[in-house]
């Protein structure tokens, strides 16, 4: 249990403190218990603060909703453009830092998996969702798109599509984080992570030499 002091310091937080935490605690609970079992308690209880700091930050509990997703979003994105900045400059190296990004230790875990799982089961139903997923995705897959085209014209893989090459990447990437989700104990992020490089390796041979 927390000391009244610890208590007393949360209720003081800066506003952009307290609307973090309460971000935090969202994305605990839909990991825990889905979005249909997660209510504003579960979250006020996990952040330890009152319902009003809830009424004070988020209209509802679907604005709260959608700052926790657009809060993982943003975290991938600077993810994985934080990597592509710093690889080499060329195509192969680039394509490989994006890739690898996905299973960097502080994007890929259990939480956030099965968080980001939530929301794309319930996009159908809430269109919201998928526009801030792609708000902060698109980038990426044209990223994605440009750097195949590139490795497609330097390596002369003449029966490769760049659109179709790009949705398969993209795909291996999202196929791993389904088969972490559901499958925890028969492999790691690593694991996955050498098995998307692999998979490079079969589409440009020459940029991904095994």
């Amino acid at each position: 249990m927390e000391t009244h002091e610890l208590q007393k310091k949360r209720r003081t937080e800066p506003p952009e403190v307290r609307r973090l935490q309460l971000i935090m605690a969202a994305i605990d609970s839909i990991s825990k218990r889905g979005f249909s079992d997660t209510t504003l308690k579960h979250v006020t209880e996990t952040a330890n603060l009152s319902h009003g700091v809830v009424n004070y930050h988020f209209d509802s509990k679907e604005a709260l909703y959608d700052a926790a997703l657009g809060f993982l979003a943003q975290e991938h994105y600077e993810n994985w453009l934080k990597s592509y900045d710093a690889a080499e400059p060329t195509a192969a190296h680039r394509l490989a830092a994006i890739i690898r990004a996905d299973f960097d230790k502080s994007i890929c875990t259990h939480k956030r998996l099965a968080v980001w799982f939530a929301f794309w089961g319930q996009a159908k139903y809430r269109p919201n969702y998928l526009k801030i997923h792609n708000k902060y995705d698109n980038e990426r897959y044209d990223r994605i798109l440009q750097l195949c085209g590139e490795l497609i014209a330097e390596g002369g893989y003449d029966d490769l599509d760049p659109e179709k090459t790009a949705r398969a990447v993209e795909a291996m990437s999202d196929g791993a984080w389904l088969s972490l989700m559901l499958y925890p104990k028969v492999a790691d992020r690593r694991e996955f992570r050498d098995v998307c490089m692999l998979s490079l390796s079969r589409y440009f041979p020459k940029h991904f030499p095994v």
